[in-house]
């Protein structure tokens, strides 16, 4: 849920902070007041464009943080592939900072692009306002509407869906390329015969290359390699050298190891030092023995490396690479052998895949239209009680075969007629602003069970109704708010009723500027607002006392 919103310097706001709760947040104020303002901050603290116009007047920034508390499974996993911080109680801090020019967001204290923002935004919030409806104008979204709505083995069967159109998809794809391919049949095979013959003539080994360039590099560097060791082997095994002076260390401390034992721990680390210098001799002196080689052996190894390197530039930069493209060649070469015979077993391939594709299709239509049914009923009783008296809905799944998709075959169309006497037609070509308003919110209640997002934002989709729809309206979304954090911006008494926490937006004038307050009002303050809202802004005693009544009838 969304805990609190803070405001700086945004618009007509100076700063505010709105603590936020569970079940129906409602905000009300004066037109002009700054209500949209909030929507706004929200809107932008999740990504949308900042425009520098909403810095508050003299002020050199504007600032709004969101608190989210969250521990739902996808928001974790979605935070995880972000690398963001997790909170251990499952807070979410979100912040955006505008300044001119630029602007920074930020989860949790760490930098986010608005692309992962606007992603990580929609598993914790949902705003609606008439603007916000346009998914119900566009046919394409109803499919996804009703299978959000569908059984969880919808889900199931949809990536199971999924997963043979795309094999499907990818052997069609072979075949179609064996019918360009075989045009050029004979230029290819011969490039390919090459290709395949110049490889298994070099007669590679994996780890060669590394093992010649080893050898390569020590015979090439064959003199400066033994001038030193013969420096170091004099060092070390002169009369004089290094060697010489530690076996006589050896033998004058071995001369009074009775006297001490610490002398003999000594003498012995002494020894040890010893018998390593006398190992590194003799490995110097293999070293050098085994150095002995030819001109012809050098030549040998250079031009095998050279013939290496050049299958390297051609075929890939490592020897298993090469042998890689051979084997792809080799197989290329066998399915060319007899294309005909392959093609037809491609064809047969194919044929499968589509048949297998469309029996899952056909299982997700039956599925869709079971779910389409009870979806056009449950519909139709919320919209009945959102003052659609006359409605008539259907939600029809139309099977085309020829349209077979990763979706499946069907095409969906939700039709509606809210009059009497008016056929029904797709609800995108239907329905005014105001309707889709509630039309959407009746679509949440419905699906409201299997909405993972635990926060919706209505604004004001409560324009232009009033009396029993205006009641109606404020009872769905009190539904919705048992299931929700619900925060709804409104101007009617009827909605302002229900709320579990009632919200404040004033506007008034500091010295030469006008700002914003936000505050929550307690149970005086309430009647108070209601009775405004019912009275057109003047305060009666009948309006006082028809503000308790709505509010008794409300449930409070």
């Amino acid at each position: 849920m969304l805990e609190s919103i803070t405001v700086k310097n945004l618009a007509l706001i100076k700063e505010s902070e709105i603590g936020l709760h569970e079940g129906l947040n409602i905000l009300t104020g004066e037109t002009g007041a700054g209500k949209s303002i909030i929507l706004g901050s929200i809107r932008l603290a999740l990504g949308e464009r900042a425009d520098k116009d909403a810095i508050r007047t003299g002020a050199e920034y504007a600032l709004v943080e969101l608190v989210f508390r969250s521990k739902a499974d996808r928001v974790v996993e979605c935070m995880k592939q972000m690398d963001l911080p997790i909170e251990s109680d499952g807070s979410i801090y979100i912040s955006r900072r505008i300044q001119e020019g630029r602007s920074v967001a930020k989860c949790n204290g760490e930098t986010i692009s608005a692309k992962d923002l606007r992603k990580l935004a929609a598993m914790l919030i949902d705003i609606h306002g008439q603007n916000d409806t346009k998914e119900l104008l566009d046919v394409r979204n109803y499919r996804d509407i009703l299978d959000d709505y569908g059984p969880e083995e919808l889900g199931a069967l949809k990536n199971e869906m999924a997963g043979q159109f795309a094999a499907y998809k990818k052997l069609k794809g072979e075949l179609d390329d064996i019918d360009v391919v075989s045009g050029n049949r004979d230029k290819d095979i011969s490039l390919a015969e090459f290709e395949l013959n110049e490889i298994e003539n070099a007669k590679l080994s994996e780890g060669e290359d590394e093992e010649l360039e080893d050898k390569y590099r020590m015979m090439k560097n064959a003199g400066r390699i033994a001038e030193s060791l013969s420096k170091v082997s004099g060092m070390l095994n002169s009369d004089d050298g290094t060697g010489a002076m530690i076996g006589a260390a050896v033998r004058e401390l071995g001369s009074v190891t009775q006297y001490d034992t610490s002398v003999s721990e000594m003498a012995d680390r002494l020894a040890v030092a010893e018998d390593m210098i006398t190992d590194i001799l003799r490995d110097m002196q293999n070293y050098m023995d085994d150095m002995d080689f030819s001109e012809a052996e050098y030549r040998e190894i250079e031009n095998r490396l050279d013939t290496i390197n050049h299958l390297k530039n051609k075929y890939g930069d490592s020897i298993d690479k090469i042998l890689k493209y051979a084997e792809d060649k080799r197989n290329y070469l066998e399915k060319m052998t007899d294309i005909d015979a392959y093609r037809d077993k491609l064809k047969a391939s194919v044929t499968a895949a589509h048949d297998s594709a469309l029996n899952t299709a056909d299982k997700l239509h039956k599925l869709r239209d079971k779910a389409a049914s009870d979806m056009a009923t449950a519909l139709t009783e919320r919209l009945h009680e959102l003052s659609f008296d006359n409605v008539t809905l259907n939600i029809p799944v139309q099977a085309n075969k020829d349209n077979l998709s990763s979706h499946g075959m069907d095409d969906v169309d939700i039709e509606v007629s809210f009059n009497v006497g008016e056929p029904v037609k797709s609800l995108s070509k239907v329905a005014s602003g105001g309707e889709l308003s509630r039309f959407m919110l009746a679509l949440k209640e419905v699906t409201a069970g299997k909405d993972a997002v635990e926060t919706l934002v209505f604004d004001e989709i409560d324009s232009g109704i009033s009396g029993k729809t205006a009641w109606n309206v404020s009872g769905s979304m009190k539904n919705l708010a048992s299931t929700h954090q619900v925060i709804a911006i409104t101007h009617l008494p009827q909605i302002a009723a229900r709320a579990d926490s009632h919200y404040l937006i004033e506007k008034r004038v500091e010295g030469d500027s006008t700002v914003t307050d936000i505050s929550r009002l307690d149970d005086n303050g309430r009647i108070e607002e209601i009775a405004r809202l019912l009275s057109g802004g003047e305060l009666t005693d009948t309006g006082i006392e028809n503000a308790k009544e709505l509010l008794e009838i409300g449930g409070r």
